[in-house]
C-alpha cells in the first residue's frame, strides 16, 4: 500500500499535487515534536539581564519562544485531528501515526508486536481517508 493513492471515483480522491501536499505534511509530524521540545528546553534557559532586555522595546524571549511553539502545535494539532476523525472512534490512531508520519508499511503494522486487525484493502481506505481529511485541514 505504500504510495499507493485513490483513484479518481474514490470518495478520497485528491489531484496529485495535494496528496503529495498532506503526504508530506504528515511526515513532519516527528520534526514538529522535536521542535516543540526544543524550544520548551530553550525557553527554560533563557536568562534576563535587566540592562540587555529593555521594557521599550517590547521584545521578549519567552513570548517568541510561547509564539514559536503555539505555530507548530497547531501544525501538529491538525495531524492528531486528523488521525482522530480517520480513525472513525476504533482506536486506529497509532496504526495510521505509524503508517503515515514514520512510514511503516503494512506488514510492519501486522507483523511482531502491533498486530494490526485490519486488512490491507480496509488499512487503505482508512490511509486514504486520513490524507483527505487532512488536506481539509491544511
Amino acid at each position: 500500500m505504500k504510495g499507493r493513492k485513490p483513484g479518481k471515483n474514490s470518495p478520497y480522491y485528491l489531484p496529485d499535487h495535494s496528496y503529495e501536499l498532506a503526504r508530506e505534511y504528515a511526515l513532519n509530524y516527528d520534526t514538529w515534536l522535536a521542535e516543540i521540545r526544543a524550544l520548551r528546553n530553550q525557553s527554560r534557559a533563557i536568562a534576563y539581564d535587566k540592562d540587555k532586555v529593555s521594557g521599550a522595546s517590547g521584545y521578549s524571549p519567552t513570548e517568541a519562544a510561547a509564539m514559536d511553539i503555539a505555530e507548530v502545535q497547531q501544525k501538529v494539532d491538525k495531524i492528531e485531528r486528523a488521525l482522530v476523525e480517520a480513525s472513525d472512534g476504533d482506536d486506529l490512531e497509532e496504526y495510521i501515526r505509524l503508517a503515515v508520519c514514520y512510514q511503516y508499511t503494512y506488514r510492519q503494522l501486522t507483523m511482531g508486536r502491533l498486530h494490526m486487525p485490519l486488512n490491507k484493502n480496509e488499512f487503505g481506505r482508512i490511509r486514504q481517508r486520513f490524507y483527505y481529511i487532512l488536506y481539509g485541514l491544511i
